[in-house]
């Protein structure tokens, strides 16, 4: 008796590993939490913020009176109380760019008056989305707006200028900026001597908020301003940083942030307003706030000293995890005792991963065979855990149960697949084994395709078996559509065909008129005329009568072309009248009622002994436009469904099909289309309908239904196309043709490739890989098969 194998358990396994890594993660915290200083922490944060601050309010100090006074050097210029038009230049325009140049904080520099009038140089490189804004090349630095009235009206001009102020581009707009509504002007033109600073605000021409420092120029209703980007203070703030967590933050009394660096916009560490609560007087240096899940913040807050009227207020902060960072050597040796503790666990961590993770691993591989569908490859692991043998045994049996499943319902689908093709085949004694034909030679080809690697077969391969599947599939239901098509429009044999042959009711009327010739001649023998004359006159009418029937009757079989001589003599017969005493509107069914127009005849009635009649017509209706554009047709729909009038059918020119039966015949791929489209296939047979949709498509986009082409269709499409017509071509079971020689068949094929109604390296890889003769020889019959020289098209 063989020993009961032993085997762990997952649960036992993973609990005893955490439970020894989760004590001893706890136990070193737990250790080492009380093993540094928080208030030495603190002290140092705290020294290191009062500095910072420092730096920063004599930053800023120094920026306000920067700003300030360039205002005041430049505002006593004379120059700055002119606006210059279009085509003049500035006589500071050198030294404002020199200022800018020299300030890269700044902007730009501009004067506005009351009237409306405004003069900005602005700097293109404060910001890329400024070069993008104005369309400024690489080489343009400065941007010129001039806005002043011209002619009753009032134009902004924008000038872009190079490094050297040479003019590059002008545009001219109508002005709808005006600068003495701003807040700016209007805070600085009653302000008197003062320089101005304003509340952050949202700039014009580019996204982002600055500030302007303004004043008005003496006894002028004139405002000159410079405009200050926030992001420079913010760059500045940003290498004041301590810590990568550091915040420090600018704002107004009303919490409104100036600049800040490193803060995080969408979750605030700290409510910065409520900094102003205990803001009464600037001896505040810290305060904790309690911020939730994360730990406790240490803030550093200042009230920044100025000449204006509204105050700045600087906060620094940095989580309280932080600020124990730096101290980490203190708690060295206790790093080293858990390093120990850690070192000595790795080689039961490892063991545990092993064992975990290996059968993990397999059963993965095996899963994705499972998903692969490649169900002969899955295989049972080998594993001593019980929970993954018993996992590796479910998958093993799954696999082979999902494989028995899938060969019935694949069974079962191409059964019911084959069924329908056989139904289609059945339905009409001129089409039978069709489809039956057409895959065998498809997956023929299709195979000689993928084992050619020249040209565009280079790539083309069919290798597994879905690929191989879905071809076939697509080949079986290429002519699904055909099980709406009526049999008496594919059988159609002659042109007077419909359910049944019509030259028999023609045929009758002859009688008719024969006979009646015949009674007229008897009448004018009665009546006195020359008995010998008539029957000599008799003689020669029935044998014009037989030979007009005879022309009805040839006519009506159908050919390859019907000349105009034709045409046009059965339409002197269809002149010839005959008599009708029964009433034709009687016993009929309602559709037939319903297409006659003249219900009340009266008889006997003489008629055409031909005729195309209102009751010939066949309307179309529930025809849907906005379906037929939805699957992307791109047939000619003719008007009437059917048109069964007798000479429009005989004067058919060619063949027996008129162009109404002609589209009912095409329109079985329009049917084939749809109902391949609306069938659910799975991702392995998701191409059938693109395969078996295509085969009645050219090069060219002259095919059905969608007027495809070559570069629409794909090599398989393509493939089936040769196959459908060279099935076709050969058939020797269809009745109404003489089943084709193989040579003439080929002859035809390179005519299409000509024309390029079919793929040309498909033609000539028919050819040179023998799939042609391996063909003929199987389906072909022994008269059939010629010699055919192939040299003569590859």
């Amino acid at each position: 008796m063989k020993p009961k194998k032993f085997f762990l358990k997952i649960k036992p396994t993973i609990s005893l590993i955490l439970i020894f890594l989760i004590s001893s993660v706890i136990v070193t915290t737990l250790s080492l939490q009380y093993y540094f200083s928080k208030d030495l922490a603190f002290d140092a944060t705290e020294n290191n913020f009062k500095l910072t601050a420092e730096k920063i309010e004599q930053k800023i100090i120094s920026f306000d009176n920067s700003n300030s006074n360039i205002l005041e050097a430049i505002i006593h210029s004379e120059e700055m109380r002119e606006f210059p038009l279009e085509n003049e230049r500035h006589r500071l325009l050198k030294q404002l760019t020199v200022i800018l140049n020299n300030n890269k904080h700044i902007y730009a520099i501009y004067a506005g008056s009351k009237s409306g009038n405004f003069y900005e140089v602005i700097n293109l490189n404060i910001t890329k989305d400024l070069r993008k804004k104005y369309n400024a090349t690489k080489e343009a630095r400065w941007l010129i707006v001039k806005i002043y009235e011209e002619d009753g009206k009032r134009y902004q001009y924008e000038q872009l200028l190079n490094k050297g102020l040479k003019v590059l581009d002008t545009k001219r707009k109508e002005a709808s900026y005006d600068p003495s509504i701003r807040p700016w002007f209007k805070k600085a033109i009653n302000s008197h001597r003062k320089v101005i600073k304003t509340k952050p605000y949202q700039y014009t021409n580019i996204d982002e908020l600055g500030i302007t420092y303004a004043k008005r120029i003496r006894n002028e209703d004139i405002v000159l301003g410079l405009d200050v980007s926030l992001n420079s203070i913010s760059n500045f703030l940003s290498k004041q940083t301590i810590m990568k967590n550091n915040e420090i933050i600018l704002f107004q009394e009303d919490g409104e942030i100036i600049a800040s660096a490193n803060l995080d916009k969408d979750m605030k560490t700290v409510p910065y307003k409520e900094l102003l609560n205990f803001a009464k007087d600037e001896k505040i240096k810290k305060v904790q706030f309690n911020v939730g899940l994360e730990d406790e913040a240490f803030v550093y807050y200042s009230l920044i000293k100025s000449e204006f009227k509204t105050k700045d207020h600087l906060a620094i902060t940095i989580p309280v995890n932080t600020i124990m960072k730096p101290f980490i050597s203190k708690i060295y040796n206790s790093f080293m005792i858990t390093l120990v503790i850690l070192t000595l666990t790795i080689p039961l961590i490892w063991y545990a991963t092993r064992i975990l993770v290996e059968p993990i691993q397999k059963l993965e591989k095996e899963n994705k065979k499972i998903m692969r569908r490649d169900f002969d490859n899955v295989k049972l692991i080998k594993t001593r855990i019980k929970e993954y043998h018993e996992l590796s045994q479910s998958l093993y049996k799954m696999s082979i149960s999902i494989k028995e499943f899938e060969e019935k319902q694949e069974e079962l689908m191409d059964s019911f697949i084959q069924l329908i093709a056989s139904a289609i085949d059945a339905k009409s004694k001129y089409t039978g084994g069709h489809c039956e034909r057409v895959p065998i030679l498809t997956i023929a080809l299709a195979n000689a395709a993928a084992a050619c690697d020249e040209g565009i077969f280079k790539d083309f391969k069919l290798s597994t078996k879905d690929e191989k599947r879905e071809l076939s599939v697509a080949a079986w239901l290429h002519d699904c559509g055909k099980v709406t098509t009526p049999e008496y429009v594919v059988d159609k044999a002659t042109k007077l065909e419909t359910i049944y042959n019509r030259i028999h009711e023609v045929r009758t009327r002859f009688e008719v008129v024969h006979r009646d010739l015949t009674i007229k001649m008897y009448e004018n023998i009665l009546a006195g005329a020359n008995k010998e004359q008539e029957e000599h006159k008799l003689q020669e009418e029935h044998k014009k009568l037989q030979q007009e029937f005879e022309a009805i009757a040839k006519a009506n079989i159908g050919g390859e072309f019907m000349n105009d001589e034709d045409i046009e003599k059965i339409k002197e017969i269809a002149q010839r009248k005959w008599t009708k005493y029964f009433n034709d509107t009687i016993g009929l069914s309602h559709d037939e009622t319903s297409r006659i127009k003249e219900i009340n005849r009266t008889f006997p009635k003489e008629e055409n002994l031909l005729s195309d009649k209102d009751e010939h017509i066949i309307q179309r209706e529930d025809f849907s436009q906005e379906e037929f554009d939805k699957y992307k047709f791109k047939m000619e729909v003719p008007k009437h469904l059917y048109n069964q009038g007798e000479i429009y059918n005989l004067t058919v020119k060619k063949g027996t099909l008129t162009e109404e039966e002609r589209f009912k015949i095409n329109e079985h791929m329009i049917m084939t289309v749809k109902m391949l489209e609306e069938l659910p296939f799975p991702k392995n047979l998701e191409k059938v309908p693109e395969y078996a949709g295509a085969h009645h498509e050219t090069l060219i986009g002259t095919g059905y239904p969608r007027r495809l082409k070559k570069e629409d269709m794909s090599i398989p499409a393509r493939i089936m196309a040769v196959a459908d017509i060279f099935e076709a071509l050969t058939a020797a079971d269809r009745p109404y043709k003489e089943a084709k020689k193989l040579s003439e068949s080929i002859k035809i094929l390179s005519f299409m490739v000509k024309d390029e109604h079919i793929d040309e390296d498909i033609f000539k890889l028919f050819l040179t890989s023998g799939v042609y003769m391996n063909y003929a020889k199987e389906y072909l019959k022994e008269e059939q098969i010629d010699e055919v020289d192939i040299s003569k098209y590859v």
